[in-house]
């Protein structure tokens, strides 16, 4: 007999960038872990728009506010992608995009404050000189995160 905690469900906190890796792990958790009372959160680190100190000389309010004009729309149409995907299936689901420039950081700090019973991400399936060179997202979450994190590796090569 199922307790009233199990009955309620899990929030499980999905990964997303639009990247085929992000796709992948979306589809694993849903083709394979998916509980029907899971409640499903995807989460999205959307960069804010880099700039040069070289450029700042030179970028004024209305570029600026241009720019990440740009950027909100770049997050509204992957936002309208997933919220697609999620309702094609009946997936009940809530999708939240944070602009920061650590994208590991934010996903754990996010699976903190929301209480996520489980976090899942792709990864690009770096080798380890690179992964330690530019760093891993999915790396940083597996070591930061309060809950189980399942890493989906992708199945096609990186190119």
């Amino acid at each position: 007999m199922a307790t009233d905690k199990e009955s309620e469900g899990k929030l499980v906190m999905i990964a997303v960038d639009g990247s085929d890796q992000a796709d992948e792990a979306l589809d694993f958790y849903l083709d394979n872990l998916r509980q029907t009372t899971d409640k499903l959160l995807l989460i999205h680190s959307a960069e804010p728009p880099y700039i040069t100190s070289h450029q700042a000389v030179y970028i004024t309010g209305d570029l600026w506010e241009e720019m990440l004009a740009k950027e909100k729309e770049k997050v509204r149409e992957l936002e309208e992608r997933y919220a697609t995907k999620l309702r094609e299936r009946k997936i009940p689901g809530r999708i939240k995009a944070v602009f920061h420039d650590r994208a590991g950081e934010m996903i754990a700090q996010t699976a903190a404050e929301e209480k996520v019973s489980l976090v899942v991400i792709g990864t690009r399936g770096m080798g380890k000189l690179r992964r330690t060179i530019l760093g891993s997202v999915s790396d940083y979450v597996v070591h930061h995160c309060h809950c189980p994190v399942v890493v989906c590796r992708s199945t096609k090569s990186e190119k």
